[in-house]
């Protein structure tokens, strides 16, 4: 069987039934991919629209095609992830496998215990970083809708979003022992929490909890944060694909 492949198409490269592919994309087309005239492609934006499309000429610079169907994908489950900012290939790995299976938002934040201590010109390549690797693993999944990705922003401003959820979980092995099941029914949107390599510090937790966020465990011994943020993430989906309701 033959691997479908997605291709990313900004917004303003559609028009009049024809799009024309970004540099990139058209030399990952052209020079890898190496499909030929003729051939029908699916292209996401991003936004919900995938459209077959057929490649009406191409070099390595330039791709155009012409649209020969659209359809339009159903919203995704409104599930954002605050993602402490941790090592580099840490929080690639999250965001990639958390998009993967599915997400509305991604919101970086600094904690007491983050190892990185990026300024604002570190904190926008970071972000510039992760939208990267969010349009990356939709193609590769074929996700139709890309998350977005907030600035990295600092513990504070975290706790400013809580009241815009309808639940709010937070990963924590030791005060989780309820689990799930603490939340009672999930309501949509859903925040999870997950810290730095340290965890999250006993103000940070105290502060959080104290504005509704419940602590869940994700198992039995501890886990990496990309580990929590990818089970986490992938529970939430699996209660509210069941009805919200924990049984």
């Amino acid at each position: 069987m033959v691997k479908e492949r997605y291709f990313y198409v900004e917004g303003d490269r559609i028009g009049a039934g024809r799009i024309r592919l970004s540099d990139d994309e058209s030399h990952h087309l052209a020079r890898v991919i190496r499909l030929q005239e003729g051939a029908v492609i699916t292209l996401l934006d991003g936004r919900g629209n995938l459209y077959k499309a057929r490649i009406v000429s191409f070099s390595a610079s330039m791709a155009e095609l012409e649209v020969v169907e659209r359809e339009r994908a159903e919203p995704p489950r409104r599930i954002d992830l605050a993602l402490a900012v941790t090592k580099a290939h840490c929080m690639d790995t999250a965001v990639e496998k958390c998009t993967e299976i599915g997400l509305r938002r991604i919101i970086p934040f600094r904690s007491t215990r983050s190892v990185w201590r990026g300024g604002d010109r570190e904190a926008a390549r970071k972000r510039d970083r992760l939208s990267r690797k969010v349009i990356a693993a939709c193609k590769q999944s074929g996700h139709p809708y890309f998350p977005d990705v907030a600035e990295v922003g600092d513990f504070d401003n975290l706790c400013d979003r809580i009241s815009s959820y309808g639940t709010v979980f937070l990963a924590d092995r030791k005060r989780g022992g309820g689990g799930f099941a603490a939340a009672g029914t999930v309501s949509e949107p859903v925040l999870c929490i997950v810290g730095p390599e340290g965890g999250l510090d006993e103000h940070e937790i105290g502060k959080l909890t104290g504005l509704g966020a419940v602590p869940v465990s994700l198992g039995l011994f501890r886990l990496r944060s990309e580990t929590a943020a990818i089970c986490a993430v992938f529970l939430v989906h699996t209660i509210l694909s069941s009805g919200g309701s924990i049984r």
